[in-house]
């Protein structure tokens, strides 16, 4: 099969659009992920190793494709849009929960201790 210049510029611009769409699908579930992991009741060692084994190997693969698409990307807005989203998630690589956050998740743990 043989394209020409043009068609190939077009498929390239098709299948760059929806790239950036399922980059920016799984960010959001991944920021979606981050969030529920800092509000829920992880231990600050459930939360690095979550980081570690689910959010690291994803944002290292997204940050290597997003790079990879800066030049072919027509939709600036929705490139910085990811650009930011990726910012966030290296920041969520070395949160550090918070006492009260640590607080309400011991007392989480200790409530359904006593109702099973």
């Amino acid at each position: 099969m043989t394209f020409t210049n043009q068609e190939t510029d077009y498929l390239m611009n098709l299948l760059t659009n929806q790239l950036m769409a399922l980059l920016t699908n799984q960010l959001m579930a991944l920021l979606s992920r981050v969030t529920r992991w800092q509000t829920h009741s992880l231990s600050q060692h459930q939360y690095n190793q979550q980081v570690h084994e689910t959010l690291q190997p994803e944002l290292n693969m997204l940050t290597q494709i997003t790079a990879k698409l800066q030049g072919q990307a027509r939709d600036k807005t929705q490139l910085g849009a990811i650009q930011t989203g990726l910012k966030k998630l290296q920041v969520a690589t070395t949160y550090q929960l918070t006492a009260d956050q640590l607080a309400h998740a011991n007392e989480r743990r200790l409530n359904r201790r006593y109702r099973d």
